[in-house]
C-alpha cells in the first residue's frame, strides 16, 4: 500500500465513529458513536433542506445560472475556516510526531496524509452542500445531463484550493510565531485577526437581501452570491463549467488543484521539521528566582491557574474554545454602533422587530451561543490525557480539581458575557429591572454551561487520543454536550423569548428561564460530587 494512503487509513481508522460501531464492544463508546452520527446527521439534513430550498427557489424564479455559485462560494468559505481552525493541531505538535519521523516515511507523505485527513473530514460538509443544491437545481432548473455530471465531478475538487490556502496561512503563522517567547498566544492572535472580520459579513448580507417578498429574497440572494463568487476564482470557474460547459474552467479547477497540492507539499515538507521543532521549543526564563516568587494558593486556585496555562499553551484550545469569548467582546462593541434590529435579525436568521419590547433581554439569549455552546469544562478532563493518572496518584480531592477547572471556565466566559450584556443594555436603554434580569440570566447560563459541561466531560473522558483536535472539536464529551445544549437552547430560549414578546411579559419569562438554568446548574454540580475521592 502507498505510504500516504497507509498513513491516511491509520488516522481515519483511529478517529472514525463507524469504526467504533464495527469493532468496539464497549456499550458506552458505541452509544456515544451512534449519538454523534445521529446528531450530525440531523445537522446535515437541516443544512441540506436549507441549501436545497434556496437552489430550488432561485431556479424556479428563472435565476438558475446563479445557483452553482451558491455551493461553490459557501464551500470555499467553510473549507477555509474549518481547515484554519484545525490545521495547527493536526499538522503540528501531535504526540506521534517523533514516532512518525523515525519511521521510513517521507516528510511529504506524513504532512500530505494529514492534509488528506482534513480533506475527507471536510468532504462531508462539501457533499451535503453541493449535492443538496444540485437536487434543488435539477428540480427547479431542469439542467442538462452533462451539467449534472460536471457538477458532481468538480464537487470533489472545490475544497482543495481553500484548504491549501488555509494550511499555507497556518504554516506561515506558525513560522512567524515560532520565534516568540509566548508563541501560542501570538499564533492565536494572528488567527483571530483573520477570523473576526467574518462577524460583520452577515450584516453586509442583511443589507443586500430584503425579506419583503419571496421574489425579492431570491433576487437579493442571487445578486449577493453572484457578487461574492466574482471574488472567488473557483466559484466563477465552477459556475462557468456547469452553466456553459466551459472546458477551460474545468481544466483550471483540475490543474490548479492538483498542481497547487503537489507544489505546496513539496515546498512545505522542506520546512516542516524546522517549524515543528521551533514550535515545540520551550523558552526558559533567565531571571533569578526569588523566594517571593512562590505563593501559597488553594488547590482550587492552583488547578485554575494550571488550566489557564494549559489553555494559553495550546493554539487549538485557544482558537476553538476561546473564539466564543472573543466574539462576545466583538458583539458587545458592535452593538453600540450597529442597528440592533438588523444585528439580531441577522443572528436569528429572520426579520425581527424589537420595537416596543424589552429588547435588552433578547441579547443575552443570543450571547449564550458565544459563551455557552462549547465550554472549556467539556474537554478539559480529556485533555489531561496520561496526566490524569498522575493526578489520581497525588493527594488531591478530585472535586477540588473539578472546581478549579470550572473556576477557569467562569473566569473565561462570565466577564465577557457580562460585558456584552451591559453594552446591550446601554445601547438599548434598558430599564433597571431589565438590566438586573439580563445580568441574572447571563450569570445563571454561565453557571449551567460550566457545571453541565464538567459533568459531561467527566462522564465521557477520552484519555487515549492522538491529537488534541480530536478532543476539542470531535471528542465524545464535546458532542454529548453540544448537541443537546444547542437544540435545547434554541427551543427553550427561543420559546421563552417568543412567548415573552407575544404577551409582553419578556422580563418574567427570562426571569423564570434564569431560575430553571440555576436549578439545572445545581443539579449538575450535585451529580459531580459522586466523582470526588
Amino acid at each position: 500500500m502507498n505510504d500516504q494512503i497507509l498513513l491516511l487509513k491509520t488516522i481515519i481508522t483511529s478517529t472514525s465513529n463507524i469504526n467504533v460501531l464495527r469493532h468496539s464492544d464497549d456499550k458506552k463508546k458505541r452509544s456515544l458513536a451512534t449519538g454523534n452520527i445521529i446528531g450530525f446527521g440531523f445537522i446535515y439534513l437541516l443544512l441540506a433542506i436549507y441549501t436545497g430550498g434556496i437552489s430550488f427557489g432561485m431556479s424556479y424564479f428563472g435565476m438558475a445560472e446563479a445557483v452553482p455559485g451558491i455551493p461553490a462560494t459557501i464551500i470555499f468559505a467553510l473549507s477555509f475556516f474549518l481547515t484554519l481552525f484545525k490545521a495547527h493541531g493536526i499538522l503540528f505538535g501531535y504526540k506521534e510526531y517523533d514516532m512518525l519521523m523515525s519511521m521510513p516515511f517521507t516528510v511529504k507523505n506524513v504532512v500530505s496524509s494529514r492534509f488528506l485527513f482534513m480533506y475527507f473530514d471536510n468532504l462531508k460538509w462539501t457533499c451535503v452542500l453541493s449535492f443538496s443544491s444540485l437536487i434543488g437545481y435539477i428540480i427547479g432548473g431542469k439542467p442538462s445531463g452533462l451539467s449534472v455530471i460536471i457538477w458532481v465531478v468538480l464537487t470533489f475538487f472545490l475544497p482543495v484550493i481553500p484548504m491549501l490556502i488555509a494550511v499555507f496561512i497556518s504554516a506561515l503563522i506558525g513560522g512567524i510565531g515560532a520565534g516568540f517567547k509566548h508563541k501560542n498566544i501570538v499564533l492565536t492572535i494572528l488567527t483571530f485577526i483573520l477570523v473576526i472580520p467574518l462577524f460583520f459579513v452577515r450584516f453586509f448580507i442583511e443589507d443586500t437581501i430584503k425579506n419583503n417578498k419571496i421574489e425579492e429574497v431570491v433576487t437579493g440572494s442571487a445578486d449577493a452570491f453572484s457578487n461574492a463568487s466574482g471574488f472567488i476564482p473557483t466559484a466563477k470557474w465552477f459556475s462557468d463549467a456547469v452553466n456553459d460547459h466551459n472546458i477551460l474552467a474545468i481544466i483550471l479547477i483540475f490543474a490548479i488543484s492538483i498542481t497547487a497540492y503537489e507544489v505546496f507539499f513539496f515546498i512545505f515538507s522542506r520546512f516542516y521539521k524546522g517549524i515543528n521543532s521551533k514550535l515545540s521549543e520551550s523558552h526558559t526564563s533567565k531571571a533569578r528566582v526569588k523566594d517571593t516568587d512562590f505563593k501559597a494558593r488553594s488547590v482550587v486556585m492552583s488547578v485554575c491557574i494550571k488550566e489557564a496555562k494549559r489553555f494559553t499553551g495550546s493554539v487549538a484550545y485557544m482558537t476553538n474554545i476561546g473564539m466564543g469569548a472573543v466574539m462576545s467582546v466583538v458583539f458587545g462593541i458592535a452593538i453600540l454602533f450597529i442597528n440592533v434590529n438588523k444585528m439580531i435579525s441577522s443572528m436569528a436568521g429572520m426579520e425581527v422587530d424589537l420595537s416596543g419590547v424589552a429588547a435588552a433581554l433578547v441579547v443575552p439569549v443570543l450571547v449564550y451561543f458565544f459563551t455557552g455552546m462549547v465550554p472549556s469544562t467539556a474537554c478539559s478532563m480529556s485533555l489531561e490525557g496520561k496526566n490524569y493518572w498522575i493526578m489520581q496518584s497525588l493527594p488531591l480531592k478530585m472535586m477540588d480539581v473539578l472546581k478549579g477547572k470550572m473556576l477557569f471556565n467562569i473566569f473565561l466566559f462570565l466577564p465577557v458575557g457580562l460585558f456584552a450584556t451591559v453594552m446591550s443594555c446601554i445601547s438599548l436603554k434598558a430599564s433597571p429591572v431589565e438590566v438586573v434580569v439580563a445580568l441574572c440570566y447571563t450569570i445563571t447560563v454561565n453557571l449551567f454551561s460550566t457545571a453541565f459541561g464538567m459533568l459531561v466531560g467527566v462522564k465521557n473522558m477520552q484519555l487515549d487520543w492522538e491529537n488534541e483536535i480530536q478532543i476539542i472539536k470531535q471528542g465524545r464529551a464535546v458532542a454529548s454536550y453540544l448537541l443537546p445544549n444547542m437544540f435545547g437552547t434554541m427551543l427553550i430560549g427561543g420559546g421563552a423569548v417568543a412567548l415573552g414578546i407575544a404577551f409582553k411579559i419578556l422580563p418574567i419569562t427570562i426571569g423564570i428561564l434564569s431560575a430553571v438554568y440555576l436549578l439545572l446548574a445545581l443539579l449538575s454540580y450535585s451529580k459531580l460530587k459522586k466523582y470526588s475521592f
